[in-house]
């Protein structure tokens, strides 16, 4: 599944404001068809190997995307944020990929018929649209690298750095870190590791000082230090 960037703004008076669309963009959206939907966490929304014509787009929760494999492995690809477009990857109208709600998941949610539409009537739309593309490939390419070239702990740190830094443009960063509902499992299925492994990672990353993840919070103590280790640079992120 491709997804984006930021489609509706975050924020208020006194808090950070991210980029979005403008309010009559949002309500031309959702004339166009997309309805407000919520699932409990675990929920599969879109199964590898059926109908993928859906789009959404993620107002709150976690959600997981990856590519199913026999005996019942998978490899995450990616985690669907707050603010992020998730549009189904699909041949002939079938998904390729599963997308799962990781915790509940408030989404707004239409036909990616509706989607193309919006984008044919409003510029602004049209280039969020080309955003989403851009920064997917952007995001696949630095998965990768990390898979097949970073090391264990780098790749480890990376993507800890990378998800603060997406929850960060939705203000969903306090001074103290940020809630991570990922278990090691499912770090081990992003990062081509076994849990084990990413228990050794996690502890040799806590014990360096980088950053620690307990009890489903992540916090970041050396950031210029795990930055430069990590080799981690936001721009593919900002764009």
């Amino acid at each position: 599944m491709t997804y984006a960037s930021r489609l509706f703004s975050s924020g208020n008076e006194n808090g950070p404001t991210t980029v979005g669309v403008k309010s009559d963009d949002k309500a031309y959206i959702k004339a166009l068809g997309f309805v407000p939907k919520r699932y409990e966490a675990e929920t599969a929304i879109v199964n590898q190997g059926e109908d993928g014509d859906r789009a959404f787009v993620i107002e709150s929760g976690w959600g997981c995307i990856s590519h199913d494999l026999a005996g019942g492995q998978r490899q995450i690809l990616d985690f669907a944020l707050k603010g992020d477009i998730v549009l189904p990857q699909t041949y002939t109208g079938t998904a390729l990929e599963t997308f799962v709600a990781q915790t509940e998941l408030a989404v707004f949610e239409a036909s990616t018929k509706t989607l193309a539409l919006g984008a044919a009537n409003s510029p602004r739309i049209a280039s969020l649209f080309v955003e989403t593309l851009v920064r997917q490939r952007a995001l696949v390419a630095q998965h990768l690298t990390n898979i097949g070239r970073r090391s264990a702990l780098a790749r480890t740190a990376h993507l800890l750095l990378e998800l603060r830094t997406r929850l960060e443009r939705v203000g969903a960063v306090t001074r103290t870190g940020y809630a991570c509902p990922l278990t090691q499992y499912d770090l081990a299925d992003a990062l081509g590791l076994t849990p084990i492994h990413v228990n050794r990672m996690l502890r040799e990353l806590r014990e360096r000082r980088f950053l620690e993840f307990r009890q489903g919070h992540v916090r970041v103590l050396d950031r210029l230090g795990v930055t430069k280790f990590a080799e981690f640079d936001d721009s593919y992120i900002y764009g």
